[in-house]
């Protein structure tokens, strides 16, 4: 299975009309005498036991709720149903497919991680797609602002972020559940992997990397070992694997440029994994600074920071020089007030607040603060103390350097790819 592509419409028609139940989360707005789909996620193969939610509007319905896999379909298939004692129709006819993507396990996909791969499947909205209005939402459910905060509400229970949207109709998740990786372990000298699953026969566990690759064949849940003669190597890979099929796997270094950072993977020295981090050397991921920096290093830290947020993120280091060597932070001021002094300039400087995480690795007794920023769904602007001005980077190689008009339009029209069961 690629691991991104297109599917036909019909055959996840097909797939839904053999479920007999399957969950769904819809989110409903007024039109005339019945209900517009304006948004809708479905699992399959969940037997998780659902706790039936319906928040009610004059304008708006959110539904969480079990329904048969013919409904479902139907609806799909742009058929009437009667939901919930609703009647909902979906806007215009569907499109002939829909985007595919195959994740691994502990993977984020907008703001959800799962265990174990999961396959999912996107439909965008269309023109026919009726648009919410941006009245007050009162009635049976809590009370909001607008229809958008009341949907991050239902599907993400965490406020709405008021510059991304939506443009995905459908989202239709089925979890991969045959084997994955609980959890990896990285020591000095021994890789440990503990494999779960439901369906592990003919399975294998193997650890690659440039100058070669191991393998063990996995007898059943429980813990793998790889023995590390020189240490992880550089760029290996983990992959758990029936014959041509990969069912989960991890890439190290593990979490790379700032992404979020996987809970699945421990490291028992944290060493390594730096200078795993640094074997690249700076570059569109990856900034040095030697201390916290002041004056014009400062600006340049925090544009190199929105820069990371704007596009797909990237990792800032303070006690590492140019040159990639170690020196660590000074012993004065204490480190927790070095961190707090850089999370400050953060706050004060980069609009909205930046999706990062700042921590401290302990590199042969010297202290390395590093500030991972995740890729964000949206341009995030330095603005200047003095003018207030905001301003727009993007990193191009180890520079970073003002976005184009073009760029910052792009960035403010592109909305998050969706995955929040």
């Amino acid at each position: 299975m690629a691991n991104n592509g297109q599917t036909d419409t019909a055959e996840l028609v097909a797939m839904l009309s053999k479920c007999t139940t399957v969950n769904v989360r819809l989110a409903l707005v007024a039109d005339a005498q019945q209900w517009q789909l304006h948004h809708g996620q479905v699992t399959f193969d969940d037997d998780t036991p659902v706790t039936e939610r319906a928040w009610c509007y004059r304008t708006a319905n959110f539904l969480e709720l079990r329904l048969p896999g013919p409904t479902v379909a139907a609806l799909l298939r742009g058929d009437e149903q009667d939901i919930h004692g609703l009647h909902v129709v979906a806007p215009g006819s569907p499109p002939s497919s829909a985007s595919t993507s195959r994740l691994r396990g502990r993977q984020k996909w907008d703001r959800v991680t799962t265990p174990w791969p999961r396959t999912e499947w996107t439909i965008n909205q269309d023109a026919n797609t009726l648009q919410p209005g941006h009245d007050l939402l009162v009635g049976d459910g809590p009370s909001f602002l607008n229809f958008d905060q009341a949907l991050s509400a239902f599907l993400h229970q965490r406020p709405h972020d008021s510059n991304a949207g939506r443009s995905d109709l459908w989202r239709i998740v089925q979890p991969q559940r045959a084997g994955w990786l609980e959890q990896i372990t990285v020591g000095p000298d021994l890789l440990t992997a503990v494999v779960d699953g439901e369906a592990l026969d003919g399975v294998v566990l193997e650890l690659s990397w440039a100058a070669g690759n191991e393998r063990q064949s996995v007898d059943g849940a429980g813990t793998y070992r790889f023995a590390l003669r020189h240490g992880l190597a550089h760029d290996s890979l983990l992959m758990l694997r029936r014959g041509e099929q990969w069912l989960d796997w991890r890439h190290f270094p593990a979490p790379t440029y700032g992404r979020a950072r996987d809970a699945s993977v421990v490291w028992e020295q944290p060493g390594p994994e730096l200078e795993l981090l640094l074997a690249n050397g700076e570059g569109k991921h990856l900034e040095c600074k030697q201390e916290v920096p002041e004056g014009d290093s400062r600006k340049k830290m925090l544009k190199t920071i929105a820069a990371f947020a704007s596009q797909d993120g990237g990792t800032v280091l303070i006690g590492v020089r140019d040159d990639l060597q170690i020196v660590g932070l000074p012993e004065k001021p204490t480190v927790d007030k070095q961190e707090l002094q850089v999370v400050g300039m953060i706050r004060d400087s980069v609009e909205p607040a930046p999706p990062y995480e700042s921590r401290v690795i302990d590199h042969d007794g010297k202290k390395v603060l590093a500030i991972e920023v995740s890729g964000g769904s949206q341009m995030y602007a330095y603005r200047d103390r003095d003018s207030q001005r905001p301003e727009f980077y993007v990193r191009v190689g180890p520079n970073t350097v003002p976005a184009r008009h073009h760029e910052i339009a792009a960035g403010f029209r592109q909305t998050p790819t969706v995955s929040t069961f």
